[in-house]
């Protein structure tokens, strides 16, 4: 969360400018309410070094050097965000805007001593474009590798870590391999260009672009771009509209309107509290669309931290108003629940089996829904077939990592399983069996780890009574045919015997 400079002032940013919005990310309650980078994006740097290839700066135009506006954001208990390029030349090169065109203004062929220099002057988060890579044809994963691994050499220098923002335009498909390598990853071209009118058709589309939930766990997000929330052509119902996908995405929220002149508007929808705790949700799942009954009429579900929670977006993409229904089958949900409407701050009842309103046309209504979890209501002990012991996570440890074990069955909490719709073995509501590390050799470790939706936490349960993992192929495992409490377990290749042999009752 915080602010981001291109969308309001493009390349004409200096000293002055960011240190407005620092002061009005204070002054307005943002920071209060969880915002806290303030990002400096293309045109801070013109592609100027010296002569040992050092970046060098305008002192006109940042006095004291970026390290002096990196010192100014942390004095205000803020985090400083810079930005640059994968290729020799910047997107200030390709598409100078508000400055001449910058040659030199990449970091190709300088990343260590560039990542080195962003640390050493204190910026937290650096944000690293494509316009050279795309130009120059390189192959975003092992280019991104390579800016990754030399963050990761800054950082064991200056003992100070930064967020990676990976801005590849989703051109290379950055969600199957950015989670391992950075923080966010964005998954289409710009939401908005300089000069423009915000557009929700625009929103729209990043949004959609951006469906990748297997990709998102804590810490590791699809970006769907900016924010343009309170920018020229957006009414206050599209605002709305516009940070309910993204909070119900677990998106990024880096407002990118002008902090200093904002409307009182615009102000309370980005700082609304429980529309920014749906986005902001521990759990870090992307919410998916569950249902469609009818064209343009969608029903978005986002599984939430807690037993039986869930953030719901109904969407009306067509041209008129409609009746949206939210059915709790869809949202994994059982008999009664309590619906929350979050931009109207009202509770709306209990209802059974679904909830319906009217959305208007081109908006979106933002509910939470708490009830039970239908998976909880069919929770199993899994049952091994040499041991009679059943699976269990070890004193109810609910810490990601902690391997699966057998014990004698008894029926408590750490020992209920609930084979979900999605393949998932899922325990305590929010967490799933993993094959550790994605590990698809013998000997990986089955632990628990929040529920994320990724592969290597869905399960085959078959007929022949084996568990398999849908990554690997490979079997759940009592470890050395173990039969005593706390032999652990494991994936294994599949061989039949009774050590993977497994009843859910």
């Amino acid at each position: 969360m915080g602010w981001a400079s291109w969308n309001s002032f493009a390349a004409q940013i200096n000293y002055n400018v960011i240190k407005s919005q620092t002061d009005a990310i204070v002054a307005s309650g943002m920071k209060d309410a969880g915002y806290k980078y303030i990002n400096i994006d293309e045109g801070w740097w013109q592609g100027t070094r010296d002569s040992s290839g050092n970046i060098t700066v305008d002192p006109a135009e940042w006095p004291g050097g970026m390290k002096a506006i990196a010192d100014y954001i942390h004095s205000k208990g803020l985090k400083a965000g810079i930005y640059t390029d994968a290729g020799r030349d910047g997107c200030g090169y390709y598409y100078p805007t508000g400055r001449p065109a910058a040659p030199g203004s990449g970091s190709e062929g300088h990343y260590d001593q560039d990542f080195l220099q962003f640390s050493q002057w204190g910026f937290d988060y650096v944000k690293v474009d494509w316009c050279g890579g795309n130009a120059e044809g390189l192959n975003a994963q092992s280019t991104y590798q390579a800016i990754s691994d030399s963050i990761s050499r800054a950082t064991a220098t200056t003992g100070r870590s930064m967020v990676l923002s990976v801005c590849e335009w989703g051109s290379q498909s950055p969600w199957n391999w950015a989670p391992g390598m950075s923080n966010l990853w964005r998954t289409s071209g710009d939401i908005i260009f300089f000069g423009e009118n915000a557009s929700m058709t625009r929103v729209l589309s990043n949004f959609d672009a951006a469906q990748h939930p297997s990709a998102q766990s804590p810490g590791h997000y699809n970006d769907p771009d900016m924010l343009v929330v309170g920018m020229a052509g957006f009414t206050a119902a599209q605002n709305r509209t516009h940070l309910s996908l993204w909070a119900v995405s677990g998106a990024p929220l880096l407002a990118g309107n002008n902090l200093a002149t904002m409307n009182s508007d615009t102000r309370s929808v980005l700082t609304n509290p429980e529309v920014i705790a749906v986005d902001q949700d521990a759990r870090g799942q992307q919410g998916v669309k569950v249902s469609e009954d009818q064209s343009g009429l969608q029903v978005y579900s986002k599984t939430l931290s807690g037993s039986g929670r869930r953030a719901v977006v109904l969407l009306n993409r067509t041209g008129s108003a409609a009746t949206i229904t939210a059915n709790w089958t869809n949202l994994g949900l059982t008999g009664a629940a309590s619906v929350r409407d979050l931009w109207a701050a009202t509770d709306r009842g209990t209802f059974t089996g679904s909830y319906a309103t009217s959305v208007p046309a081109g908006q979106a209504v933002l509910l939470t829904v708490t009830g039970t979890d239908a998976s909880t209501a069919g929770a199993k002990q899994i049952v091994g077939g040499q041991s009679g012991r059943c699976a269990d996570i070890n004193n109810s440890s609910t810490t990601n990592g902690t391997q699966a074990q057998l014990w004698d069955c008894n029926g408590q909490a750490n020992q209920q399983w609930t084979y979900t719709a999605s393949k998932q073995l899922m325990i305590y509501g929010n967490k799933c069996l993993d094959a550790y590390n994605n590990g698809t050799t013998n000997g990986t470790a089955a632990v628990v780890w929040d529920c994320n939706g990724q592969t290597n936490q869905q399960w085959n349960v078959n007929a022949d009574g084996t568990i398999s993992g849908v990554q690997s192929g490979m079997c759940l495992d009592a470890y050395n045919n173990g039969t005593t409490n706390g032999t652990k377990l494991a994936l294994w290749a599949c061989h039949g015997g009774s050590n993977q042999q497994w009843a859910m009752r």
